[in-house]
């Protein structure tokens, strides 16, 4: 079991890193813009229905991008918690199981806690470097 607990500590830690380079709030605002502008377009008076329906397919292929890219980035964030089932075909010890329990439900809260408190103190410590 304390092997199980380390190595979900550290791919808690790889997910931290990954959700952070996979920008997915930026990408959820994006979609949230994307669709609020298809809004404006569909309710605009002035524009005729063919340059309406123009800027709606150009709307719908960068909310389809966006999906996409959205769909990838939780994927990366879930993938190194789904390869802990691929470890353990490599070692016995290791146990996908421990997910389902209050160890494995709180060791990646404290981890995700304590890499926020980490990455927010090592941004005032080097940040003006």
């Amino acid at each position: 079991m304390g092997l199980s607990i380390i190595v979900l500590a550290v791919l808690t830690v790889l997910s931290c890193i990954l959700f952070e380079y996979s920008k997915l709030p930026s990408t959820l605002k994006n979609l949230t813009a994307s669709y609020k502008e298809q809004f404006q377009i569909m309710s605009n008076k002035e524009l005729s229905d063919e340059a309406k329906q123009k800027m709606l397919f150009q709307q719908i292929s960068k909310q389809l991008k966006l999906i996409g890219k959205l769909i990838l980035g939780i994927f990366l964030f879930v993938l190194p918690f789904l390869s802990l089932f691929v470890l353990e075909k490599l070692d016995g010890s290791l146990n996908p199981d421990i997910l389902l329990t209050w160890w494995g439900l709180l060791t990646p809260i404290a981890v995700v806690i304590l890499y926020m408190i980490f990455k927010k103190n090592y941004g005032r410590l080097f940040g003006n470097r």
